[in-house]
């Protein structure tokens, strides 16, 4: 490997890497603002030039290749004054925005001048040029073309990795400036990327403008539960924590405002889908189930488990162990499925019955795909593909009183014509049953059926894994708390195993420790190990995806 000194600190560098991805590797900040791993080189905004020892000039560390033994400042005057210049540059026609700007508190240009330029503008603020504000340049996405510093982030977003190419710079010198054809909007299912990769406030967000202020919100990292990507993300939403927080909001409270790409090569670089990206809408879309009841009676949701348990109890002891059972969903974390499993004694489906390619959806070779849920393969890494037979074959069993007992964890991820379909068989499997118990998100009249109805924390509420299509398990995060009496599942399930004499921790942790103990797969595995970028898995077998 290649050796590189910068400034007098001796490193050493993968082949093949530019300057300032050593740097990066090395936490070393060197400016940029064309510059994005993931869109390729440009050049253009000159705020990354260096000294390089042997060059008489000053060198762009994002276009620079290394070589052995290569001494590299970033810390000398020329360099300072380079930085100086090219900021006031391009602070020259900049408006003076930031009072209104939404990217304020997140603007790069705003936090270099405070790091590197820090002096007042020599051109009259009067005779700065003026361009079109705020206009549309799709359903997602806001374009302010007076804030633009002609990066070209957008540009090479649409060129490089969406393909596109809807953004382009039009007109030369002075007069350029990035904009759409009037007949080719920017709608492909990744356009609010380009607002992720925007680092000042030239494209802004329809869905989160004038929303709230960062420096109001709070970052969780997580993981996107819109399909079997699995792609990374981060989670803003109003701070819980004493003392801080958006006005109208109580320590207890959480609103979730926007979610963001979070960088994970191995699974979706810096990117998300429009779809995934706008996904935590789901949890407000409809009117969430708040509080546990029986038989339509409220109830405390520790009031119910013990009779929950009882009732299993009793069935089992009349018509033995396959009389009860589970439909869960690969929504669910692997640590609820897990729990599941054990307390159901293996008696535990999770398919609603229908093939994923029926989904009135679209895959490509970017992100999407076909399968909508973020676990199912985790589903099948926990050994519940097994021989129940999906929805349909569980409404049959019930019908004919094979089996007696069930419950029904269910989220509302339902797409394509079959969503009414679904929940009809679900209505049937439920007036089939001799006692039910339904589990859900959302307040649906249908379960409302179950002779027992307890509200669950859906994605963004709960801490767990996930493991996606390619066999890589990830943590998602808690960023909100779930409304009312909602609980986790794996919490349900953890009660139910402690009623039934297992001695089980409701800590995740916990239970993915158990998890990796038992399932070959995840051995050697805990929370610690997998981190916030995951890791990779055995694969499930074929035998067992057909």
């Amino acid at each position: 490997m290649p050796k590189i000194t910068i400034n007098g600190q001796v490193y050493e560098a993968a082949k093949g890497k530019t300057i300032i991805q050593a740097a990066d590797d090395v936490g070393m900040e060197i400016p940029r603002y064309c510059y994005h791993p993931d869109i390729g080189i440009e050049g253009s905004c000159r705020m990354c030039l260096v000294e390089v020892k042997g060059t008489p000039k000053l060198l762009p560390a994002c276009a620079t290749p290394l070589a052995d033994n290569m001494e590299v400042r970033t810390d000398t005057q020329r360099v300072h004054e380079a930085v100086r210049y090219a900021m006031e540059f391009l602070l020259l026609h900049h408006p003076i925005d930031c009072p209104v700007c939404d990217q304020s508190g997140e603007c790069w240009l705003q936090d270099y001048y405070m790091a590197h330029a820090g002096h007042d503008s020599r051109y009259p603020l009067g005779q700065k040029t003026r361009r079109r504000k705020a206009f549309n340049l799709g359903p997602l996405v806001k374009l302010d073309q007076e804030r633009c510093i002609l990066c070209t982030r957008c540009v090479r977003f649409t060129r490089n990795v969406t393909k596109t190419n809807e953004i382009q710079v039009f007109s030369r010198g002075h007069n350029s400036e990035i904009g759409i054809f009037e007949d080719r909007p920017l709608n492909n299912p990744y356009s609010g990327n380009v607002v992720d990769v925007c680092p000042v406030g030239a494209l802004t967000s329809a869905d989160f403008r004038f929303k709230a202020r960062v420096w109001f919100l709070k970052g969780t990292d997580s993981v996107c539960g819109g399909c079997s990507t699995g792609c990374n993300l981060r989670i803003d939403h109003s701070a819980r924590a004493a003392g801080g927080g958006i006005p109208g909001y109580t320590a207890t409270d959480g609103k979730i405002y926007r979610t963001v790409g979070r960088r994970n090569v191995e699974v979706n670089k810096s990117w998300l889908c429009d779809e995934g990206r706008l996904s935590f809408h789901t949890l407000e879309r409809w009117p969430r189930l708040w509080h546990a009841s029986a038989q339509g009676e409220q109830k405390p949701v520790s009031s119910l488990l013990p009779a929950i348990h009882a009732n299993f109890e009793s069935i089992r002891a009349e018509y033995g162990d396959g009389a009860v059972a589970a439909l869960a969903s690969p929504t669910n974390t692997n640590e609820a499925l897990f729990l599941m499993k054990k307390y159901f004694k293996g008696h535990v489906d999770f398919r609603l019955g229908r093939e994923v390619e029926l989904y009135q959806q679209q895959q490509d070779d970017l992100l999407r795909r076909l399968d909508k849920h973020p676990n199912t393969h985790g589903a099948l890494h926990l050994g519940l593909a097994g021989g129940l037979g999906g929805l349909r074959r569980l409404r049959d069993l019930a019908e004919k009183k094979e089996i007696r007992a069930m419950w029904i964890s269910f989220h509302p991820q339902l797409v394509g014509e079959d969503a009414q379909e679904i929940i009809e068989d679900l209505r049937r499997l439920i007036e089939a049953l001799d006692y039910s118990v339904v589990s859900t998100t959302h307040d649906f009249a249908w379960a409302h059926g179950a002779d027992h109805l307890l509200p669950m924390a859906a994605w963004a509420e709960e801490k767990g894994t996930y493991t996606n299509y390619s066999g890589r398990v990830q943590i998602t995060n808690r960023a909100v708390m779930p409304p009312g009496d909602a609980q986790p599942l794996h919490v349900l399930m953890a009660e139910l195993l402690n009623l039934a004499g297992v001695e089980v921790s409701i800590d995740p942790g916990a239970v993915f420790e158990w998890i990796a103990r038992e399932i070959p797969g995840y051995a050697g595995l805990d929370y610690d190990t997998i981190g916030s970028l995951g890791a990779a898995v055995s694969p499930v077998p074929e035998e067992v995806l057909r």
